[in-house]
């Protein structure tokens, strides 16, 4: 337990590190707000800020409660950088690439903090300057171990409807 606690520190600061540092390096950026169906996102809403080629997003999800889960709380903090295609409706690329960190909260009889960690690869698709879906996917890595001892990795999967401003 001890260990898993010693890692929430250095998790948080390097989320704030790469926030602060892009919002210092880069000038004006574009807020899209979002809803979106993931794992381990779970049914979200969030942000993310975009800055020239990058975006950085935090999210809220949940699911609802079931006899095997309980109630399924997310929280989830991102950083995006796009690298390929070109669209019509915006300056930003296509095809991204995305890392991030979740933290998801279960509790049926107990309450359950896991911590995870992903690496995707994903695609946006503009159906106006305003409005899209971006779908991803790539590897989760569960920083908590299974029943075994061991860490698991598992897909991590991601649909979102996103509006910028």
């Amino acid at each position: 337990m001890k260990s898993k606690v010693k890692q929430l520190p250095y998790i948080l600061l390097i989320v704030i590190f790469l926030f602060i540092s892009g919002l210092t390096v880069h000038g004006q950026g574009k807020v899209n707000i979002l809803a979106g169906i993931g794992y381990p996102e779970l049914i979200n809403v969030g942000l993310r800020y975009q800055l020239n080629q990058t975006q950085m997003g935090l999210s809220i999800g949940g699911f609802p409660s079931s006899e095997y889960t309980g109630d399924l709380l997310s929280f989830t903090g991102d950083f995006y950088y796009h690298f390929a295609g070109l669209s019509k409706f915006s300056d930003l690329r296509l095809w991204y690439g995305r890392i991030g960190v979740n933290c998801t909260r279960e509790s049926l009889t107990e309450i359950l903090i896991s911590w995870n960690s992903n690496l995707r690869i994903g695609r946006y698709f503009y159906f106006t300057k305003n409005f899209g879906i971006s779908i991803d996917g790539g590897l989760n890595y569960h920083f908590n171990t299974d029943i075994t001892g061991n860490p698991t990795l598992a897909a991590a999967l991601g649909l979102c409807c996103f509006y910028r401003f």
